[in-house]
């Protein structure tokens, strides 16, 4: 036979508006009462007594609700098995001692109150099996404020603030723990080891500490409903972990590149190389990750695909491609001195280099690639140079159309560019939407989606000029052209002294040879 659903009961004071209602219920058949609303001096509180066999007690509400006064109205207190505090200030320790039989506690959106008090409360706490705690502060309080509870089956601790999973030993120890969930909070490393070798059933998503207590930026420990483990793990880390926890325990592995990383060490290499279960590679963008290190990853980690945080993945034969055509564009960038002129460098070669097509892939041989890809583009070329850079998506006003663009920022000040739609120029050497203002940018553009920030004034369009006509920034381009010559005249005589002969074109001899 199905067991009936236990008789549930709520009690506030808008009940006073039907008291017919309270008159036509059978009180003692009341199993779970639940307590919303309750002035301290109110007549209701006579009810609560009437409800004789009350197994689950609900106090709901706010601060306001005096927990004190429902609990002592109890009339059988023996026979309550569960009690749940829901945004409410906790009872007394005074109030608890008349229930000796409670099972489970649920402590949900509790501020301002000691919580140890409340456990220490509890007056047979190895009867206690179930513990469901969430959306509550503890006040800096250790999880061995949990070990009196003896005999748990069950544990819930779901985005408490202010609680030390410092000590978890008592947890393995329990060998009639069946169940334990710890969503959204933080662990020492130190104790990683320990929550991996507790036998209950888990489901686990914490962010982890060093022995200082300091979150370890991106890395991350899932247990699952089937119980894989899953570490995602920054890779300047790998060693620290190395020392902590047996990556043969771990059933997948997330690789984590989120800044550049100028060489992955020999000694990460062949860490990773013992591990023989899922490997994943992921990265923030393109910046992160040269072609030099993913090839030693493909190579040495055999590892085919590279993933980004947004979900997308790409073959890494591909991501290298593609990174090694960045370097060629970079190349001259990276020499330049100021940001500016580092961001032109690179709108300048993309412009000379690339196509625009309507649709498909980026396509590194053929140089192909639509509006959305071209801006994808830039905007990683600039990340390999830490030049920040948002991605815009609104519409091409002359066009009529969906349409794409990047703003940039060069030393402080904010630009809108299309790079897409000035391909073509670049070629002819001018620009029409590069560094551009709100003003005059909004006569062709609308934006609508992405982090569009306010761009004051257009950068000076003499030098944007110049730059596109001689390769440098200067005001005058008579000015550039002559330090233009007058640098490959230095050049030409920097090739002659190391060569000791005079590299110019060879003279004419006829006229000695007839001589």
């Amino acid at each position: 036979m199905e067991e009936k659903e236990p008789k549930t009961f709520e009690l506030n004071t808008k009940i006073l508006d039907n008291f017919e209602e309270i008159m036509a219920t059978k009180l003692d058949e009341i199993q779970v009462l639940k307590v919303t609303s309750l002035d301290q001096g109110s007549k209701l509180l006579n009810i609560i007594s009437l409800c004789a066999n009350v197994k689950t007690l609900i106090l709901e509400g706010d601060t306001r609700l005096h927990c004190d006064k429902i609990l002592a109205n109890i009339f059988k207190p023996e026979k309550l098995e569960k009690l749940v505090f829901n945004q409410v200030k906790l009872p007394s320790v005074e109030a608890l001692k008349r229930f000796t039989n409670l099972k489970i506690l649920v402590l949900n959106e509790i501020r301002f109150c000691q919580v140890k008090d409340f456990l220490d409360g509890i007056v047979e706490p190895e009867k206690i099996e179930m513990v469901d705690i969430a959306n509550t502060d503890m006040m800096g309080l250790s999880v061995t404020v949990l070990e009196k509870f003896t005999n748990l089956k069950t544990l819930n601790l779901q985005h408490i603030q202010n609680l030390k999973l410092d000590e978890l030993s008592f947890l393995k120890k329990n060998e009639k723990l069946l169940k334990m969930s710890i969503i959204n909070n933080k662990i020492p490393l130190s104790q990683l080891k320990i929550l991996l070798k507790c036998k209950s059933e888990k489901n686990i998503v914490v962010n982890i500490t060093d022995k200082k207590g300091n979150e370890i930026q991106d890395c991350k420990l899932k247990i699952d409903a089937q119980n894989k483990v899953i570490l995602s793990i920054a890779a300047d880390d790998l060693e620290q972990f190395s020392k902590e926890v047996n990556f043969a325990q771990m059933d997948r592995i997330y690789l984590l590149f989120h800044e550049a990383v100028a060489h992955f060490r020999t000694y990460d290499i062949k860490l990773l190389k013992k591990y023989k279960k899922e490997l994943h590679v992921m990265v923030k963008d393109f910046s992160c990750l040269d072609t030099e290190n993913a090839r030693k990853i493909k190579n040495l980690l055999k590892v085919e695909k590279i993933e980004f945080e947004k979900g997308k993945s790409i073959d890494i034969i591909d991501f290298m491609e593609i990174r090694e055509e960045m370097e060629h564009i970079l190349q001259n960038a990276v020499k330049a001195e100021s940001e500016v002129e580092k961001f032109l460098e690179i709108y300048k070669v993309l412009g000379k280099e690339f196509q625009m097509v309507e649709t498909g892939n980026l396509d590194i041989k053929s140089k192909t690639c639509t509006f959305l890809q071209m801006c994808e583009f830039l905007q990683n070329c600039l990340n390999c140079l830490s030049i920040h850079s948002n991605l815009i998506t609104g519409e091409d006003l002359e066009e009529e159309r969906k349409h794409y663009w990047n703003q940039v920022e060069l030393e402080g000040k904010w630009y809108n560019v299309d790079l897409g739609l000035d391909l073509e120029n670049i070629k002819k050497n001018k620009t029409e939407y590069c560094l551009l203002g709100d003003k005059n940018f909004f006569e062709t553009h609308k934006p609508k989606t992405g982090k569009n920030h306010f761009c004051e004034e257009d950068f000076n369009p003499k030098l944007v000029s110049v730059f596109f006509k001689t390769g440098l920034l200067k005001e005058s381009l008579v000015g550039s052209y002559l330090e233009m010559m007058i640098e490959k005249i230095k050049k030409l005589f920097a090739f002659n002294k190391k060569q000791e002969v005079l590299a110019l074109p060879e003279a004419n001899n006829s006229k000695e040879q007839e001589d």
